[in-house]
C-alpha cells in the first residue's frame, strides 16, 4: 500500500490537500443514491431558489441546497454567511494546482469561491459529489478545516477528514457524519475567525 503524502503549505493563507479514498470509484460510476431522511424529522425552513443562493452552473445547484437543507435540519442556518459575500462555484480546471486536484476553496473578505475540476466531478456517483460538495462547503461556509481523526473502527471520523471516503461509508453512516459535520462547527469557533482567509485544496491520488 502506498504512503499518500497529503500536499501542504502555510505562507498568508492556509494550504491542505484531501485525497480520493478508492481509486476505483473514480473509474466505476456508481449507482446514484439517495437519502431520504428518517420519519419525523424536522423539516428545515423554506431554502430559496438556488440562484439566490449561489452563482455559477446550475447543474451544482442540487449539492448546495441539500447542504443548506442539511444544515437546517441540526439547527444552523447557513444562508446569512453564504451571501456576505456570496457564494460562488466554478467547474473549471484545476491542473495549475497540481493534476490530481479535484476541488478548490478559496474565501477571503471579498471572496468565497469552489471550484471542482471536471476531470473528477463528471466521472464520479451523485454520492461522491455530495461528498465532494459538502467536503468544500465545509471549508467556504463553516470555515472548518480538515480534521484527521478516525473512529475506533478505523473509519474516517469527519467528512473533513483530508481523504474523500468511499460511498458505502457514508451511507452507511449518513446521520453520524451530518451531525458531525454541522455540530462540530460550534467547537471550533475559536478558530473560525483565522480561516476566513484561506485556500483548501484537494486532490486525489495519482492513478
Amino acid at each position: 500500500m502506498r504512503l499518500i503524502l497529503p500536499l501542504c503549505a502555510f505562507c498568508l493563507a492556509g494550504l491542505a490537500a484531501c485525497d480520493e479514498a478508492d481509486q476505483a470509484q473514480s473509474q466505476n460510476i456508481e449507482d446514484d443514491w439517495v437519502h431520504n431522511p428518517a420519519p419525523n424529522t424536522p423539516a428545515p425552513e423554506p431554502t430559496p431558489p438556488a440562484e439566490d443562493v449561489y452563482t455559477g452552473p446550475a447543474e451544482v445547484g442540487k449539492y448546495v441546497l441539500k447542504f443548506i437543507e442539511d444544515a437546517g435540519r441540526k439547527g444552523l442556518d447557513v444562508l446569512p454567511d453564504m451571501q456576505d459575500p456570496k457564494l460562488d462555484i466554478r467547474i473549471a480546471s484545476l491542473d495549475s494546482w497540481g493534476s490530481s486536484t479535484i476541488g478548490l476553496c478559496e474565501t477571503g473578505s471579498n471572496r468565497r469561491r469552489v471550484t471542482f475540476d471536471p476531470d473528477f466531478w463528471n466521472a464520479v456517483s451523485e454520492t461522491q459529489k455530495e461528498l465532494l460538495a459538502h467536503h468544500e462547503l465545509g471549508h467556504c461556509v463553516l470555515y472548518r478545516g480538515h480534521r484527521t481523526a478516525l473512529l475506533e473502527t478505523g473509519k474516517y471520523a469527519s467528512i473533513m477528514y483530508p481523504i474523500i471516503m468511499g460511498t458505502s461509508t457514508y451511507q452507511n453512516n449518513y446521520d453520524y457524519y451530518q451531525e458531525e459535520l454541522f455540530t462540530w462547527n460550534a467547537l471550533e469557533m475559536a478558530d473560525k475567525l483565522a480561516r476566513k482567509e484561506n485556500v483548501h485544496i484537494c486532490d486525489h491520488e495519482d492513478m
